[in-house]
């Protein structure tokens, strides 16, 4: 058969071998071989039709003469179909009288088809890859030397375009699995649902090269599927009851649902379209599956650009469908923790205010039952009976005690709510040390206690507002003395040392010989409201914010309180202030 073939057309045939081995981009080299092929053998066009063995069809996007235009045919379906069939070339002579021509394309294009000739491309093994068929010779008619021609041809182009399929399946994978990644970088950095949602959808229709994509979640409270993003449409929020429509039956089912025909599948609504003037072609449809296996929303996507889903489609929507399912339960969980910090927040907000208003509400009678009482007790309005003055005195001491827990709440209202503002000022610690120790001496003495101050002469002056300083240090020589057993001793020390920079500070300290406090509780032990032992809240009084005051004063004034205790040993905190220039 080799003699029969004329010297150029072989020298031909060999130069385009020639280039279509050095060519690895599979669309340069389907180019290349028809316009070579047509002419070789002087066609006025050609395809070049590749096997899809997923769904068994032939497709072409090289059409010489239609650019710009996808030929897809079934097996037996056409002269190109059936040759692929069949493994053996056809020669037609006149295509509109033959039966096996398929019209649809000329139909289509406004093409004229008259004779065509197409031969089978195979591999090494002998399985076929494709078709290449040339339509309507110049001069004459396609003869059995221009079969044999563009056989011989056929046959040596196998190898290239099987090297070049595999070439392009590696770059298209090696791209997709790139832009996966990128996806799933940009997706895994955003917090706000409804914009993750939207990213979801753009980077999914661009990765499938599809026109349109919908990610909807499950609403299992409701038994819906709902999207507030959805591309081409209005932000207005899509809910679909759980087993309705494609996405509905993919949510309730699990199963992905490819569809190549949107409007001759009965599970497709097209009532979206109507009211959209959009025209739904193909769907691919996939569950969007947590880490414990559980549907958590569905990607629907629209029109893939250039044909149908494929298998390879199903796979990377697969694998975005893993990572957006993290980062969905990510968002939600952001999304959960915001609105229940708004709502602690609304919450804390009416706590103050009702602390702040029942203070107030309560400061507002004591007045007058501490003015009397003073008047009762000093003679003012005569002498009592012996009776009578012991129970004033107790009227007087609670009246003072609820006082004082009013203040204490006024103090963490305030401190709450930010308001304090520090006025700076020289202060003399041993005054301060002294006040202080001379307000708790009725206390200790009905306690039997032993108050002790440790203040040498000669301390610089501090840099603090003297008014929360006395606050401060009250608050923690009260919970020294509260937690003391009688008998024991409490100690407020003041001693010069050396603070930031090396320059010169002083450091205040309250001592006690109490319970202690273990370990693991001295980390809560400034949390408002926080006792490490309830019983002994009941048993020595108070609400537990002392100590969370004293330590906010102390912060505010740029120092922290330090604490050194043992259960049984007793309790030290100090702190340190900078001496006044």
């Amino acid at each position: 058969m080799p003699s029969e073939i004329p010297a150029d057309k072989l020298r031909g045939i060999l130069e385009i071998v020639r280039h279509a081995n050095a060519e690895m981009d599979l669309g340069s080299l389907i180019a290349l071989i028809t316009q070579q092929a047509c002419s070789l053998l002087e066609a006025d066009r050609g395809s070049l039709y590749l096997l899809e063995k997923e769904t068994g069809e032939l497709y072409s996007s090289m059409a010489l003469g239609l650019s710009g235009k996808t030929i897809r045919l079934k097996l037996h379906q056409g002269v190109a179909g059936l040759v692929a069939a069949a493994g053996q070339s056809i020669i037609v002579d006149d295509a509109y009288s033959d039966a096996r021509f398929y019209r649809a394309v000329d139909e289509t294009t406004g093409y004229r088809t008259r004779q065509i000739l197409c031969v089978p491309i195979k591999n090494r093994r002998g399985d076929v890859l494709g078709a290449l068929e040339l339509l309507n010779k110049r001069a004459g008619t396609f003869t059995p030397q221009d079969e044999e021609l563009l056989s011989l041809l056929a046959s040596q182009m196998g190898v290239a375009l099987a090297n070049a399929q595999l070439y392009d399946g590696l770059r298209t994978n090696l791209d997709r699995l790139s832009r996966l990644m990128k996806v799933g970088a940009a997706i895994s950095s955003e917090l706000d649902l409804d914009a993750l949602l939207r990213i979801i959808s753009q980077t999914t229709s661009h990765l499938l090269q599809a026109e349109r994509s919908t990610v909807f979640l499950v609403d299992r409270a409701r038994g819906e599927l709902w999207s507030r993003v959805a591309e081409g449409l209005d932000r207005q929020e899509i809910r679909i009851p759980l087993g309705a429509g494609i996405a509905g039956t993919v949510a309730a089912t699990g199963a992905l649902v490819r569809i190549t025909d949107a409007y001759t599948d009965p599970r497709f609504n097209p009532e979206v379209d109507k009211r959209t003037g959009y025209q739904t072609r193909n769907i691919l449809c996939s569950p969007m599956r947590n880490a414990r296996g559980q549907v958590i929303g569905v990607f629907q996507v629209l029109n893939k650009r250039g044909g149908d889903f494929s298998a390879l489609d199903e796979q990377l929507l697969a694998s975005l469908s893993s990572q957006a399912a993290v980062a969905v339960e990510n968002a939600q969980l952001h999304d959960e923790v915001q609105r229940a910090y708004v709502q602690l927040q609304a919450l804390d907000k009416m706590k103050t205010d009702f602390l702040n208003t029942i203070s107030h509400e309560l400061r507002t009678p004591l007045a007058p039952i501490l003015g009397y009482t003073e008047i009762l007790l000093s003679g003012g309005m005569g002498a009592l009976p012996s009776s009578c003055l012991r129970g004033i005195q107790a009227i007087e001491e609670s009246a003072k005690r609820l006082l004082a827990l009013i203040e204490n709440l006024l103090v963490f209202v305030r401190l709450d709510q930010g308001e304090m503002a520090l006025q700076r000022e020289p202060v003399d610690v041993s005054s301060l040390v002294g006040r202080v120790t001379e307000a708790f001496q009725p206390k200790v003495e009905e306690w039997k206690l032993t108050l002790v101050r440790e203040v040498p002469d000669g301390l610089p002056p501090v840099m603090a507002d003297p008014q929360e300083l006395t606050v401060a240090l009250s608050h923690l020589v009260d919970n020294a003395t509260k937690f003391t057993p009688a008998g024991g001793q409490v100690t407020v020390t003041a001693r010069a040392v050396a603070g930031d920079g090396g320059k010169a500070a002083v450091e205040i300290a309250v001592q006690d010989t109490g319970i202690g406090i273990a370990t693991e509780n001295q980390g809560r032990i400034f949390e408002r409201f926080y006792q490490v032992d309830g019983s002994l809240t009941r048993h020595f009084g108070g609400m537990g914010i002392g100590l969370a005051v004293a330590k906010q004063i102390i912060e505010a004034h740029g120092s922290r309180v330090m604490v050194e205790s043992e259960p049984g040993l007793g309790s030290t905190f100090r702190f340190t202030l900078p001496a006044a220039a």
